[in-house]
């Protein structure tokens, strides 16, 4: 009586599979890296990031390991 109630909601649902070219599905398999690059300790303590230095060579380009490492902060500033 005068009085609604309003509940707003939403839902989001995504699906999708990658299909290679052999017809196999990626679903449950994933794919085994050529390269396998793990920062050290002492990379993340010096907020360096030789894994996205790696990748960007693999891709022609150059980036310091101390520049990566200032693109994905640990901790982002306020």
């Amino acid at each position: 009586l005068g009085m609604d109630v309003v509940v707003f909601y939403g839902a989001s649902i995504t699906q999708s599979d990658l299909i290679m070219t052999d017809g196999k599905s990626l679903e449950h398999i994933g794919i085994t890296p050529n390269e396998i690059i793990l920062p050290s300790a002492s990379n993340l303590a010096a907020e360096k990031d030789p894994v996205l230095t790696r990748a960007a060579e693999i891709l022609g380009k150059s980036i310091s390991e101390e520049k990566a490492g200032q693109l994905f902060p640990i901790e982002w500033q306020k």
